[in-house]
């Protein structure tokens, strides 16, 4: 193989290997932008639950002081309506924390 063969052979595997670490910084880009997307949505979730279960409490408190007795408060519509929407924000939750496992694995 000549000077100038080897010269050629040896820019176009430094172009390949330039082209295939692009490649891959834009994957992991593009991977951080989307866990950092998750996060956000995650966190807003858990303001969300947080928020409920302050509804829950004074929900409760409120029947409670009421006089109603344990039984009642803990069969109360808004009170069962309102945990079923905490449960479903868990839910998601869950499939958001899933999802963000996945990309950190290379799934």
């Amino acid at each position: 193989m000549g000077f100038l063969q080897r010269i050629k052979h040896d820019v176009k595997a430094g172009w390949a290997t330039l082209r295939y670490g692009t490649a891959q910084a834009a994957t992991r880009a593009l991977e951080e932008t989307e866990l950092l997307r998750l996060r956000l949505e995650v966190r807003k979730l858990d303001a969300r639950i947080s928020e409920l279960y302050g509804d829950i409490g004074e929900r409760a408190v409120e029947l409670s002081e009421r006089g109603l007795p344990a039984e009642q408060v803990l069969s109360d519509s808004e009170l069962v309506r309102v945990a079923e929407q905490v449960a479903s924000l868990q839910a998601e939750r869950a499939k958001l924390t899933g999802e963000m496992d996945d990309i950190r694995s290379g799934s």
